[in-house]
């Protein structure tokens, strides 16, 4: 079982940690354990109660209202905010999390090669990739999904990305005359996915 200290779930959850010690004492949010120097400790129910808190919070919703909520009826609320997309997209949405629940990797390049050519590489990534990322997301903070589901479709909107870019003509600096730009991410980030996209 892993542990946490205050500082991780900061850092996993975005919610401040002073904000987390308010939330632990005016409405016993959390329950962590305490080691022998009286250092807070987190187990993982602790990290997906806070995640799918910090979910709701941050769609407006008032912590008071949602530490009221059951375990089951927070993560209900969580996982329902990843339904939030375009009623055209919904099917092929559903068609691309069920094949990445199942690790089906040659479904998951069929659907999206079918979506690139209808809608090209930005619309399938912007109307299809990124939210399916955040419904992924979602469902792993609450516990139904594994990292490695979520990780099938990271490397496949990579490769789509990377293909989509070596595809691009390559522009000679000589005639490059718009401003050059320098992308990075911060340190200790590993994800590149809007740096690729930006590209």
């Amino acid at each position: 079982m892993a542990h946490y200290s205050i500082s991780d779930l900061e850092q996993l959850s975005g919610v401040k940690a002073h904000t987390i010690r308010i939330w632990e004492q005016r409405y016993n949010l959390l329950k962590p354990n305490r080691t022998t120097t009286n250092i807070r400790t987190y187990g993982e129910a602790d990290l997906r109660r806070l995640l799918n808190v910090a979910t709701l919070c941050s769609r407006g919703q008032r912590i008071s209202q949602v530490v009221r909520l059951s375990e089951e009826e927070c993560q209900a609320a969580a996982l329902a905010l990843c339904n939030e997309v375009k009623p055209a997209d919904g099917p092929r949405l559903n068609a691309l999390l069920g094949a990445t629940l199942d690790l089906d990797e040659p479904g998951l390049h069929r659907l999206f090669d079918q979506a690139v050519e209808e809608l090209g590489t930005e619309e399938t990534l912007l109307r299809l990739g990124y939210p399916l990322l955040q419904r992924l997301a979602v469902s792993w903070k609450a516990g139904s999904l594994s990292l490695a589901q979520e990780r099938l479709v990271a490397q496949l909107l990579r490769q789509e990305l990377m293909a989509s870019a070596d595809a691009l003509p390559l522009i000679p600096l000589s005639q490059a005359d718009a401003p050059r730009w320098l992308l990075f991410l911060p340190e200790g980030e590993w994800q590149e996915l809007a740096l690729l996209f930006m590209n």
